[in-house]
């Protein structure tokens, strides 16, 4: 049979067909989503048959497959060194702790802080409402005498006694 590519060969790699899915994957590609980058993740299953295959991909030492620890191989250690180490851990237990003390204390000094500011804030808040309050009582003031004269200081003129009775 004579297909579209002139012979007898399938459509099969040739031509338009991968043409169109490079197209389709070209115009998928483009949409705004491949724009942001996102993490790559690869999850892979290795058995313990493959460990050993893949020991010097990974960095391993060739065909040594790290075999767990048993009870022959494990070597006492002496009594200076035992010492040593809880001395170390001793040490470091202590630094801990003074981290943790540290990091308390400056907790707390931030939270009297927070509590200094809140109740300076809250005093502010009560002197601005007091303000107000004395504000708005002298505006009615204000207009109550103006709106209780005869409305005479509107119609003086400028000049003469000045607007003084």
């Amino acid at each position: 049979m004579l297909g579209e590519f002139g012979g007898n060969r399938s459509a099969e790699g040739y031509g338009s067909r991968s043409d169109r899915a490079i197209l389709v994957v070209r115009l998928l590609m483009s949409d705004q989503e491949f724009g942001i980058p996102r993490p790559l993740v690869l999850r892979v299953e290795i058995s313990a048959e493959q460990a050993a295959s893949l020991a010097p991909l990974l960095g391993a030492a060739s065909g040594a497959v790290q075999e767990p620890i048993s009870a022959e191989r494990v070597q006492p250690i002496s009594d200076y060194a035992a010492d040593a180490r809880v001395t170390e851990l001793k040490r470091l237990e202590g630094d801990l702790e003074q981290r943790e003390a540290e990091f308390e204390a400056d907790v707390q000094f931030r939270e009297d802080r927070i509590e200094r500011w809140r109740t300076e804030l809250e005093d502010l808040e009560q002197t601005l409402d007091r303000r107000e309050r004395d504000l708005a009582s002298y505006v009615d003031q204000l207009q109550g005498a103006m709106s209780g004269s005869d409305g005479a200081w509107w119609t003086r003129p400028a000049g003469g006694d000045g607007g003084v009775r």
